[in-house]
């Protein structure tokens, strides 16, 4: 498999922004396909699919059907528990140890993997960490080119 150079990274990157984009890498024997759509009445995202399907739960690792290799290729997202006023409200009424004595997750956060993303920078800063990862859109057109 061919690493993804910098030129084409930079069209990668063009694509992404456009309006209608679908992109498809493989990995391994994976091929992860990349698409903008809906998320609002007027805001877009860059959905992530492998093997043209999408499951939400392949992101919880607390969950049976969580799939490894949205470690590589989804958006995290960590959520607080508690919110910051929150917070200040029941160490207020508690006083900060009795707060961590009944919530001993006063201060933590959970963190879960999500197959959008607002942008396409951060898209392509996760993708360029991958090894192994080719662009199978350009290398249907450098065969089909050579013929």
């Amino acid at each position: 498999m061919n690493a993804i150079t910098k030129d084409q990274w930079a069209k990668i990157g063009e694509e992404l922004q456009s309006y209608f984009v679908s992109v498809e890498f493989k990995y391994q024997d994976t091929v992860i396909t990349v698409h903008r759509e809906r998320s609002g009445e007027s805001r877009t995202v860059l959905s992530v699919y492998f093997d043209g399907k999408i499951c939400l739960g392949w992101g919880f690792e607390s969950l049976d059907s969580y799939n490894p290799i949205t470690k590589l290729f989804w958006c995290e997202k960590k959520q607080r528990y508690y919110s910051p006023k929150r917070v200040a409200e029941i160490e207020k009424a508690f006083g900060k140890r009795a707060a961590k004595k009944y919530y001993p997750k006063l201060h933590e956060s959970k963190s879960y993997r999500t197959p959008c993303f607002s942008s396409s920078t951060s898209l392509i800063r996760q993708f360029k960490k991958v090894d192994g990862l080719s662009w199978i859109s350009e290398t249907i057109k450098d065969t089909a080119d050579a013929n």
